[in-house]
């Protein structure tokens, strides 16, 4: 079968690799539809995201991983313990496993399982030829982690219920009331999502900022009251003023710069919760002082097993239009263009970009 392998930093190929074995609790998807995330651009130049945000240090990546873990696709092969109904259903698939007997997975909080094995990221597979991954003709999938898809969700939807659950756990984990201000910083597929999860949840006021004008009037049109340049202005500032100087409950920041945090701590209202989805190594520093009145900082990892029907729900209502950020579509074979387009995405008006394996 095809595949998009990455063979190593900024060495990725499509080849030609042997169809993975299937485990008895595992199903066989023919991939329909997989998207590009921001992980992965960061997995093509040498960074593992995924050991930063969970474990919280950094870990080589492995040669050979074939990429791609937002994705959907329709069941053509059941092992021998997986649910056999599975067979010939579209499918959503959750990316990853965890042991289900650490400390995390005992008390709720799975997402930060250290034994987690995932798709397309290398991570607890121990050593094999090729790593799982959705950017491929076939991709294996828990039987567990499958979730049949509403008849009138397409493929391209299906596929973008990651970063959806993502920003699900996000807003979710700030405690955003009804009636709440928002603000995310950073309008990629993420922040996106973010802005319609918190007006799904109640939220008043949204805004958002970026640096070019794709994503900002992407966010204009999912109901942002405010979408800001960061270039042409000080956003601390502009969400204030928007704000009657209250500033927002809620701020998601999925850049996670030092001048971002900064920034975000600026524009947080008093108990308001500062949301950090973009973990990096090195030092921050900011006036002590922007924490007074009961202002927090946290960080938010992956998602849990949950927030994925939540997902479903919230597109199934209408409630979040996922395929409004969709710019770019390629076959599997045009993969490495896509990576080169999308890593110079302001020269082409680029937010998410989608692989049709088939």
């Amino acid at each position: 079968m095809k595949a998009a392998v990455l063979r190593g930093p900024r060495d990725l190929a499509v080849l030609e690799i042997p169809r993975w074995a299937l485990a008895p609790d595992m199903v066989m998807l023919a991939v329909r539809a997989c998207g590009i995330c921001g992980s992965d651009l960061r997995y093509y130049v040498g960074e593992n995201p995924w050991a930063l945000h969970t474990l919280g240090r950094e870990v080589p990546n492995p040669p050979n991983i074939v990429l791609g873990h937002e994705f959907a696709g329709q069941v053509v092969e059941v092992g021998s313990r997986a649910d056999p109904k599975l067979l010939g259903k579209r499918v959503g698939a959750l990316a990853y496993t965890t042991c289900g007997t650490c400390a995390f997975c005992r008390t709720g909080r799975e997402n930060l399982c250290p034994n987690t094995i995932h798709m397309g990221h290398g991570a607890g597979w121990g050593t094999l030829p090729f790593f799982p991954g959705a950017m491929a003709e076939y991709c294996p999938v828990w039987s567990r982690q499958c979730y049949e898809l509403p008849e009138r969700m397409s493929w391209e939807e299906a596929a973008l219920l990651d970063p959806l659950q993502v920003a699900v756990h996000a807003v979710e984990l700030s405690g955003l009331r009804p009636g709440a201000s928002f603000a995310v910083f950073g309008l990629g597929p993420i922040g996106l999502c973010a802005i319609q999860v918190a007006r799904a949840y109640g939220a008043l006021f949204t805004a958002g900022t970026d640096v070019y004008a794709a994503p900002l009037a992407m966010a204009r049109s999912v109901g942002a009251n405010l979408a800001l340049d960061a270039r042409e202005g000080e956003p601390a500032k502009a969400i204030l003023g928007a704000t009657d100087g209250m500033g927002v409950d809620v701020l998601v920041d999925t850049i996670g710069s030092p001048s971002s945090l900064r920034d975000g701590l600026t524009a947080l209202a008093k108990s308001g919760t500062l949301v950090n989805l973009a973990v990096h190594g090195g030092e921050y520093s900011f006036d002590g002082l922007s924490l007074g009145s009961e202002r927090s900082i946290r960080t938010s990892s992956n998602s849990l097993f949950s927030d994925y029907g939540k997902a479903i729900r919230l597109v199934a209502s209408g409630a979040v239009n996922l395929t409004v950020m969709v710019t770019h579509r390629f076959p599997l074979d045009d993969v490495p263009r896509a990576f080169g387009l999308l890593l110079e995405k302001e020269r082409h008006a680029a937010v998410k970009a989608l692989i049709a394996p088939g």
